[in-house]
């Protein structure tokens, strides 16, 4: 019974200072868990900011669709109006850098039919002569019996082939030139004439510098409103939203001329705008002094 009791001893004592250990570190948990919370008392806002540009570049898309009753006729008259429309481009200085196919299609175009479906009609049967009777007189002859279907036509289908491309223009004062120069060359759709801006980065700048602005304004308002006093920024991140934002794109079927020269289109202003949130620090409102 006493070697039990000093064994027992022994294994009690180092679970003991094991819980110790523990327990001096959970009390400093507690604290550095009281700091943090401390030190981490903020504001967070999202400020906007926009800046805007004159185009300095247009993009369009140029078509050309064709109906036959061959595949191989629809081709031949996509192709030659297509290369007279690229010819044409070229002649106004467009590069072939700027001219990129983004469709090209075959359908078949099968015909409506209104109305109920024709039903078949039988075909009636070549009957033998009638063989002769006595007195001289042919028998009547007998009703034509009933013999194979005969199904309806199959309607009429045509193909119709499309081909389009992209064509980026780089003198805006060109747009509406390509656009009237493509119609008369043979291009029967025109989708998607919108400007834009090459190069932002100026204008992502300047709209940055505007973004962080109205965050600082915001955030001394809602520090003012709550009775405390902004701190320095903790963290700064960019919104990922929207980038240029330009006037809305035309979207037409051309199959008219315009008068003076082409269409007319207006460039408008280019806008980018984006969205920055920061987070800002509070500082900590200093102590009362000891009552006396």
């Amino acid at each position: 019974m006493r070697f039990g009791s000093v064994l027992a001893f022994v294994l009690l004592v180092p679970a003991s200072f094991g819980l110790i250990g523990c327990g001096g570190s959970h009390h400093g948990g507690w604290g550095a868990r009281g700091a943090s919370q401390e030190a981490v008392r903020h504001i967070t806002v999202v400020g906007h900011g926009e800046a805007m540009g004159k185009p300095d570049i247009a993009r369009t898309s140029l078509g050309v669709e064709a109906s036959a009753p061959t595949v191989e006729e629809a081709m031949n008259q996509t192709s030659a109006r297509m290369k007279a429309i690229l010819d044409a481009l070229k002649k106004l200085g467009i590069e072939d850098k700027d001219i990129q196919t983004a469709n090209f299609s075959i359908q078949v175009e099968r015909p409506f039919i209104d109305g109920p479906m024709p039903v078949p009609m039988p075909m009636p049967e070549a009957l033998p002569a009638p063989a002769p009777v006595k007195g001289g007189k042919a028998a009547a002859a007998a009703a034509p019996a009933s013999g194979p279907v005969a199904l309806p036509p199959p309607p009429a289908v045509k193909y119709r082939v499309s081909n389009t491309v992209e064509v980026t223009i780089r003198d805006v004062s060109k747009a509406s030139r390509v656009v009237q120069t493509a119609v008369d060359a043979g291009a029967n759709n025109v989708w998607n004439v919108s400007f834009g801006i090459d190069e932002t980065k100026a204008l992502e700048a300047t709209a940055r510098e505007k973004a962080v602005a109205d965050a600082k304004a915001r955030a001394e308002v809602l520090a003012k409103l709550s009775g405390v006093e902004l701190g320095p920024v903790i963290s700064v991140s960019e919104v990922i939203g929207r980038g240029p934002i330009g006037p809305m794109p035309m979207m037409a079927t051309a199959e008219a001329k315009w008068g003076g020269g082409g269409p007319p289109l207006a460039m408008g202003e280019v806008t980018y705008s984006t969205s920055i949130e920061v987070i800002f620090g509070i500082k900590k409102a200093p102590e009362p002094p000891p009552a006396e």
